[in-house]
């Protein structure tokens, strides 16, 4: 009798705590806001998602990137992900949240700022939340290592053990999501293109332009007169030919639809 109390005591514990770890809330969606200055300060206790995206225009593509590579060391930032096309490229940058402003005035003011965009995303009470259950699940393994450890029967030890296994897979899973939180949150993201600029000339032409655009416009109307000769070539005579030839045979010298006509009217009569 005197070892049945604490095995009894140890099965009520499991059975409260695995009550307590069935009514932690999961997670909710996280709040969102845009439009936030970035180089604004966070107030004290807010924690915010930065994401930015510019595009930039400049004369040398290839140099101007190998440039703001090198810059990146300056805001103790890097390169997430880089993607050539053609002429331009495409960067994923991970900068720190408080170098994110100065790079951002950085990175518009190395080129032509063809687009941007800055967008802060508050998670703030998903945040806490999260760092909340993670001690809450971090204090109840720790209650079932505890108990395997009082454990008086097998029966109490598979049940705890099989509760203690349950809750550490859990602890892993938000640890590991709060650590990718935290990340997103120290760590801003932007998406940065590089582009060729393009000159754009508004003046009027000048007068080889005028020249060179009337010759050009008159090889056109050449080339389209010798296509529709050489259509007309190709395709009229042999169907003038074949009309030609139809002709001769049906009511010309051989006149065939004409002596058909003839020999109708000599059976009628």
């Amino acid at each position: 009798m005197t070892e049945a109390a604490p095995a009894l005591s140890n099965r009520s514990a499991v059975q409260s705590n695995k009550m307590l770890a069935s009514d932690e809330a999961s997670p909710q969606a996280a709040p969102t806001a845009s439009g936030m200055n970035p180089s604004a300060v966070i107030p004290e206790g807010r924690k915010l998602i930065y994401t930015a995206s510019i595009t930039i225009a400049i004369p040398n593509v290839q140099n101007g990137a190998k440039k703001l590579e090198a810059q990146l060391v300056n805001f103790k930032a890097y390169v997430a992900s880089q993607d050539w096309y053609e002429n331009s490229v495409t960067y994923e940058i991970k900068v720190p949240v408080d170098q994110f402003g100065p790079l951002m005035e950085t990175l518009g003011a190395s080129g032509k700022v063809r687009r941007k965009n800055v967008q802060a995303r508050d998670v703030t009470e998903y945040y806490y939340d999260l760092e909340n259950r993670v001690k809450n699940k971090r204090i109840l393994v720790e209650r079932y290592q505890t108990y395997l450890k009082n454990a008086k029967t097998v029966e109490d030890l598979l049940n705890v053990e099989r509760f203690l296994n349950d809750a550490t897979t859990e602890l892993e899973s938000l640890e590991g999501n709060f650590r990718g939180l935290v990340k997103q949150v120290d760590y801003a993201t932007i998406n940065l293109t590089i582009e060729p600029e393009v000159s754009t000339g508004t003046g009027e032409p000048s007068f080889f332009d005028q020249l060179k655009n009337l010759f050009a416009a008159f090889g056109a109307f050449l080339q389209t007169v010798l296509v529709i000769l050489i259509g007309t070539v190709l395709y009229g005579v042999p169907l003038v030919l074949l009309a030609a030839l139809l002709w001769w045979l049906l009511l010309g010298r051989i006149g065939l639809l004409r002596k058909l006509f003839a020999l109708v009217t000599a059976r009628k009569k």
